[in-house]
């Protein structure tokens, strides 16, 4: 009776604490000096871009090359589109924004001069196309013609006058007015009633004091309630979450979280529930320094748990994805020498008997 009443207790424990798993690294791909600057997840492929494009078949990993050499290099910013058509930003002199038609991968030119880190695609007013931010400072919406391979009509949405760059982009209803507002940088850009008007800047957060400052990776949680960020192209790395405050457009509430780590030229941040226990952690990875992929848990109230997964990786991209279609969320790192799956392997639990 008390053997089994020990193991109901153990059960019991189990259940209220739910165990964070261990990842074992898969190689997907063994690199040689090839550069890949960014990549997009599409529902059953990987695709990277760098020196060439190049996708991988979920969860076989079978490779096909898509664009054997560009003369300029691809930079990192970059979507993939609901057609599976890619749009790039390819390197100097020209910095053209092109589209590549996913049935052909024929080159398309939507325009030059383009310098751009950040690019997702965005529907705005019913205008489908892509936003991004131009030279850290400007951004720009490109509607899709009814013919994609034609130069796509260009918007200025948004210019910034600040002593940094801004990098980070998503979209979301911030002001709770049914209407999706851009978010870039330290800031948020209230969406106004019709295509036509002027969108308005407010501040987040006052991440400027140096040129790099605001270059951010961050994700809105919690239906835009919560902000995540941390620094992208800085040593000693600022993370933190940001509480929205009942007036959005008033400064939010800054939670550090990097404590005592130090965190350097995080290219990396993606969130997902690793333990099972309804609350969101986070993924970071580190490019320079200690080259760390780190699990920060979430331990409720507000407080975060770092936890090593491994170091000395130098990682360029980490993301989340159920790789193995088992419901588990897996990790996958780019880095110089090596394309990897971490598989999320539940440690054994104690059962009944």
């Amino acid at each position: 009776m008390l053997i089994r009443l020990a193991v109901w207790l153990l059960c019991l424990n189990a259940l209220a604490f739910p165990q964070r798993p261990r990842f074992v690294e898969h190689r997907i791909q063994n690199l040689h000096g090839e550069r890949f600057a960014g990549y997009a997840l599409g529902p059953r492929t990987l695709t990277a871009w760098g020196d060439r494009v190049v996708q991988w078949e979920i969860p076989s990993g079978k490779m096909r090359v898509r664009v054997k050499r560009a003369p300029d290099g691809f930079g990192e910013g970059g979507c993939l589109l609901d057609t599976g058509a890619l749009v790039l930003n390819e390197g100097p002199p020209t910095r053209a924004l092109i589209w590549l038609d996913a049935s052909t991968w024929q080159r398309h030119v939507i325009d030059t001069g383009v310098d751009a880190a950040d690019i997702l695609p965005a529907t705005l007013f019913g205008r489908n196309g892509i936003l991004l931010i131009h030279r850290g400072a400007q951004v720009r919406f490109y509607e899709i013609p009814a013919d994609p391979a034609q130069p796509w009509p260009r918007t200025e949405v948004y210019t910034f006058y600040t002593p940094s760059e801004q990098g980070g982009l998503g979209m979301a209803d911030v002001d709770g007015d049914g209407i999706p507002d851009i978010l870039a940088g330290n800031d948020w850009i209230k969406a106004p009633t019709s295509f036509e008007l002027p969108w308005h800047l407010f501040a987040i957060e006052l991440w400027n004091e140096e040129q790099k400052s605001a270059l951010l990776r961050e994700k809105l949680v919690n239906g835009a309630q919560n902000l995540v960020a941390v620094q992208r192209s800085v040593p000693r790395a600022r993370l933190a979450w940001f509480e929205k405050p009942a007036d959005p457009k008033q400064l939010w509430i800054e939670h550090r979280l990097e404590g005592a780590l130090e965190l350097n030229q995080v290219n990396s941040l993606q969130v997902a529930d690793f333990d099972s226990d309804g609350r969101l952690d986070l993924l970071i990875a580190e490019r320079a320094g200690a080259g760390r992929l780190i699990v920060f848990h979430n331990a409720g109230s507000g407080k975060f748990e770092p936890r090593v997964i491994a170091s000395g990786l130098g990682i360029d991209h980490a993301f989340v994805t159920d790789w193995n279609g088992d419901g588990r969320p897996d990790v996958v790192t780019i880095r110089k020498d090596a394309i990897s799956w971490w598989e999320s392997v539940p440690l054994p639990s104690v059962t009944a008997r």
